[in-house]
């Protein structure tokens, strides 16, 4: 009788095994406390975009953090499962940065605006949400910079950039950026995104900033991919 016992209750352990093997990640710890305790990036994005026949289109590129660990599954649970994102306790940790280390990236006078990159209208229909512009709304509230989204829209998109060889990320994103006809771009602009992998979608965003008028632009994301 204990031998069956003790067989029913391997089994039964093995079966709670192969079931977790199909179950999602636990859901990091998101509280303000936790995202205060993040280790922030020690180095700062390397722009790796090919681009032989002009220097990129942005001034500087800086991120938070490193897109691993919490970060990483803070990122990826939010876009793609719907979970809530910290994106208070995110633009604490950015405007501190903007205060601090990160203050002279903008010159004196008038504040830049904070431009989130834009998700293409059918992705901003699925998920709900443009996570840069969920942390770019309170990041400008914090600073008492002006915040405007619709600077620029995205008006197509070929394939997921996560899906992409590094290459092949550069041309996906090539002309996907525009800004509305008859909008007013700011000359100072903070292009806030979520992960900076290559440059290639930073560089596509600032190119149709640039291109409108936009003078000085400093692309910020939340974390920077590590090669």
């Amino acid at each position: 009788m204990l031998d069956r016992s003790a067989s029913l209750c391997r089994a039964f352990a093995r079966e709670i095994l192969l079931l977790r093997e199909f179950l999602p990640p636990a859901a990091p710890d998101l509280s303000p406390r936790a995202v205060a305790c993040w280790p922030a990036a020690a180095v700062s994005p390397s722009h790796s975009v090919s681009r032989a026949d002009a220097p990129a289109p942005f001034h500087a590129a800086r991120s938070l953090f490193v897109y691993a660990g919490d970060v990483r599954s803070a990122i990826v649970s939010s876009k793609y499962s719907g979970r809530p994102f910290p994106a208070d306790a995110i633009a604490r940790r950015m405007r501190d940065a903007l205060r601090g280390p990160w203050e002279d990236l903008f010159p004196d006078g008038p504040p830049p605006t904070i431009v989130p990159v834009p998700v293409h209208p059918l992705k901003y229909l699925r998920r709900g949400f443009n996570l840069p512009a969920l942390v770019g709304d309170p990041l400008a509230r914090m600073l008492g910079w002006p915040f405007d989204p619709l600077v620029l829209s995205r008006r197509r998109e070929r394939l997921p950039q996560a899906g992409l060889r590094l290459a092949d990320r550069r041309g996906n994103v090539e002309g996907a950026f525009r800004v509305p006809r008859g909008k007013d771009v700011p000359a100072g602009v903070l292009l806030l995104d979520d992960v900076y992998t290559t440059g290639a979608t930073a560089e596509a965003a600032a190119s149709a900033l640039k291109i409108a008028g936009a003078d000085h632009i400093v692309v910020v994301t939340i974390a920077c991919a590590v090669s």
